[in-house]
């Protein structure tokens, strides 16, 4: 039985480093076509790798910890707080802050190409 303690907090402390952040051909995976995705490739200097995404008319149609922003008429990116927060999508993303779709003055910080 006292393992059972020590699991949960290895889990709880792998939680806590970014490890088994939710990249998923959904949202996060690195792709050069849509095909390699569940439905968007994003590509360019914005998104270093390419970046699975999801289309989207407002925040509750992204997963997870993903927030609906103003880009290519609709996208799910990752929410964060800071450019640490973008580390497990590896080098070269960041923490920025971006309009909420659709086209509201909110705004919203997510892992963004630099």
């Amino acid at each position: 039985m006292r393992c059972v303690p020590l699991l949960v907090t290895i889990a709880a402390l792998a939680a806590a480093c970014g490890v088994g952040e939710p990249v998923s051909r959904e949202l996060g995976a690195r792709c050069d076509l849509a095909t390699e995705c569940d439905e968007r490739c994003l590509v360019g200097g914005s998104y270093p790798g390419g970046f699975c995404s999801l289309a989207c008319d407002n925040g509750v149609m992204c997963p997870g910890d993903s927030l609906c922003v103003e880009e290519a008429g609709g996208v799910c990116l990752f929410a964060c707080e800071a450019n640490a927060d973008c580390g497990f999508l590896g080098s070269g993303w960041r923490c920025v802050e971006r309009g909420l779709h659709p086209g509201t003055p909110a705004k919203g910080k997510v892992c963004r190409g630099s």
